[in-house]
C-alpha cells in the first residue's frame, strides 16, 4: 500500500506528538513515577510547595521590612526572577519548530491566543468599571484589569513537563498559544499606557523592538550553530537579562526620554529560536538542571508577588472584598474556556477542556502589569482585589495542571457496570457563568437599591424567575440582558 501520506504539523515536522525517540525510552522511563503515570509526582509537589512558600515569604518581607529594605528586596527578586524565566524561555525556543509552508494555522493561534487572552480581561475590566463601589476611570480599569489577560509561560511549561505531558499535542498546542498570549499582552500595553498617560513616541519604540525580534526568529529559525548546554543557556541568560535592564537604566538616568523596559520573555524565546540545538547532546544533567532552575522559578514567583495589604480598599468590608475577589478568580478562569470553542477538528471536548485549564495559572506576567499598574498612579480597591486574585490564582495552579493531567490521559474503559454519566465539562463551565451572572447582578442590585432590570439565562423568558438584575446606569436600551448561555452542550462537539 505504500507509506501514508504527510501530514503537515503547525508545530513543525511533527506527524505524532505522541511519539518520541528511542534513545529517550530509558529517561522517559526514570521520569515515571511509581504508580506508572507519565511524569514524576514529586517534581509537582516540590513546584507546588516552592509557590506556596514564595507566596508566604512575600507577605513576610512586606510586613517585617523597611520601606528602603523591602525596595531593595523587590529588586533582587525581580531580577533573579527575570534571570530563570529568560533560562526556561530560551529552552523553549530551543525546542520551538516553525512549518513556515503553513504560515496560515499560526495565524489562527494567535487569533485565539488573543481571544483567550482578551476575554478575561474585558470581564475583569467590566467588573472593576461597573461592580465595585464608587467612580473607577475607564483607562485604570482597563489598565488593572490585563493582569487577568497572560497565562504565566514559565509555570506552565515547566509544570506540563513535570506532570509527563511534553510529547502530547496539547502540550505543543499550550506552548505556542502562551506565547502568543503573554506577546499579545505586551503590546496591548502600549495601547492602554496611550489610554493612560497619552501618545509616546518611546511607544513606538517598545512595537519596534518586539517587530524586530520576531522577524529574527523567523528569518534565522534554528540556523546558528551555538553551544546549547546548560552553562551556555545561563550566559544567554545573563546577557539578556542585563541587556533588557542596561537598556532600561541607560534610557531612564541618561537620556531625555521616558524609560524603554523590554520584557525579557521575547528576547530570550527568540535566542533560543535562532541556535541550532543538537539534542542527542543532552544528558540526566542537563536535565537535574533545567529542574533546578524550575525549581527556583516557582519560588521567585511566589516571593514576587505585590503585597496583600496595600492600602485603598478599607471602605471595603471582609465580605465585600471576599465577593470582589471570588467573582474576579472566577471569570479569569471563565475567560479561557473559549478555548473549548475552538480546535474542534484536532481534539476532542476532553483535551480541549485540559487545554483551557492549562493557560488558567498567571504568575510573573500578571505581577509585572500590577506593578506596572502602581508606577502608573492606579491604586485603590482594583489593585487591592487584583493582587488577591492572582495571589489565589498562583494557590490554584498545581490545581490546573493536575486537571490538566487527568483530562490528557485517555479514558479508562469501565469493567463493572455502567455507571450514571457525570455532568459534561461544558455544563459545568456555563452554570459557573451562570452563577456568576447571579453574583453580578446582586452586587448591581445592592448596589443601585433595587433600581434595577432584570436579566435572564437563554432560553428563559424575563419574568420573576429571572436569576439577578441589570443596573440601569448601564445605559442603552431598558431590555432583558441575555446572558449567552446555551443549555445544549452538544454544540462543543
Amino acid at each position: 500500500m505504500g507509506n501514508p501520506p504527510h501530514i503537515p504539523s503547525s508545530f513543525g515536522d511533527i506527524s505524532n506528538t505522541n511519539t518520541y525517540n528511542k534513545n529517550d525510552n530509558h529517561s522517559r522511563d526514570r521520569m515515571k513515577g511509581p504508580d506508572g503515570g507519565d511524569g514524576p509526582p514529586w517534581k509537582m509537589m516540590v513546584f507546588t510547595l516552592m509557590l506556596m512558600t514564595g507566596l508566604v515569604g512575600s507577605q513576610v518581607a512586606a510586613l517585617k521590612l523597611s520601606r528602603h529594605e523591602y525596595h531593595s528586596w523587590v529588586e533582587v527578586v525581580e531580577k533573579l526572577t527575570m534571570l530563570c524565566l529568560s533560562f526556561i524561555m530560551v529552552n523553549v525556543g530551543y525546542e520551538f519548530n516553525l512549518d513556515k509552508s503553513n504560515i496560515k494555522s499560526y495565524a489562527k493561534d494567535y487569533l485565539v491566543a488573543m481571544t483567550a487572552a482578551g476575554f478575561p480581561w474585558i470581564f475583569v475590566a467590566a467588573w472593576f468599571l461597573y461592580a465595585l463601589p464608587g467612580p473607577v476611570p475607564f483607562g485604570s480599569a482597563l489598565v488593572a484589569a490585563s493582569f487577568a489577560a497572560p497565562t504565566s509561560a514559565g509555570i506552565l511549561f515547566s509544570m506540563l513537563e513535570a506532570a509527563g505531558l511534553k510529547e502530547t499535542w496539547l502540550f505543543k498546542k499550550a506552548q505556542i498559544l502562551a506565547i502568543f498570549d503573554d506577546l499579545g499582552t505586551i503590546l496591548l500595553m502600549i495601547p492602554l499606557k496611550i489610554v493612560v498617560e497619552g501618545f509616546k513616541w518611546e511607544l513606538t519604540a517598545d512595537a519596534a523592538i518586539m517587530l524586530l525580534l520576531l522577524c529574527s526568529a523567523y528569518v534565522k529559525l534554528h540556523e546558528l550553530k551555538l553551544p546549547s548546554s546548560s552553562a551556555f543557556t545561563m550566559l544567554y541568560s545573563v546577557l539578556i537579562v542585563g541587556f533588557c535592564e542596561g537598556m532600561y537604566f541607560v534610557t531612564d538616568r541618561y537620556l531625555p526620554m521616558d524609560a524603554i523596559r523590554i520584557s525579557v520573555l521575547l528576547p530570550a524565546f527568540t535566542m533560543g529560536c535562532i541556535t541550532q540545538v543538537d539534542h542527542h547532546a543532552e544528558s540526566d544533567t542537563e536535565e537535574r538542571i533545567k529542574t533546578v532552575i524550575s525549581t527556583c522559578f516557582m519560588l521567585l514567583v511566589g516571593l514576587s508577588m505585590p503585597s496583600l495589604f496595600i492600602a485603598g480598599s478599607d471602605h471595603l468590608s471582609f465580605q465585600a472584598l471576599a465577593g470582589h475577589v471570588l467573582a474576579v478568580s472566577l471569570l479569569m478562569i471563565l475567560g479561557k474556556m473559549f478555548l473549548l470553542f475552538c480546535y474542534k477538528d484536532e481534539s476532542d471536548l476532553r483535551t480541549r477542556l485540559g487545554l483551557a485549564l492549562g493557560m488558567c495559572p498567571r504568575g510573573e506576567v500578571g505581577a509585572g502589569v500590577i506593578v506596572i499598574s502602581l508606577n502608573m498612579g492606579i491604586s485603590g480597591p482594583i489593585i487591592t482585589i487584583a493582587v488577591i486574585s492572582l495571589a489565589i490564582n498562583l494557590v490554584l495552579s498545581s490545581g490546573f495542571i493536575v486537571a490538566v493531567k487527568h483530562l490528557a490521559r485517555p479514558p479508562q474503559a469501565s469493567k463493572g457496570p455502567p455507571r450514571k454519566r457525570s455532568a459534561k465539562p461544558a455544563t459545568v463551565a456555563f452554570t459557573i457563568m451562570a452563577i456568576t451572572a447571579c453574583i453580578f447582578g446582586a452586587v448591581q442590585g445592592r448596589r443601585s437599591n433595587g433600581a434595577a432590570q432584570v436579566f435572564t439565562t437563554w432560553p428563559m423568558p424575563p419574568g420573576r424567575q429571572a436569576c439577578g438584575t441589570l443596573p440601569a446606569q448601564l445605559g442603552g436600551p431598558r431590555q432583558a440582558f441575555m446572558v449567552a448561555l446555551p443549555v445544549y452542550p452538544q454544540i462543543l462537539h
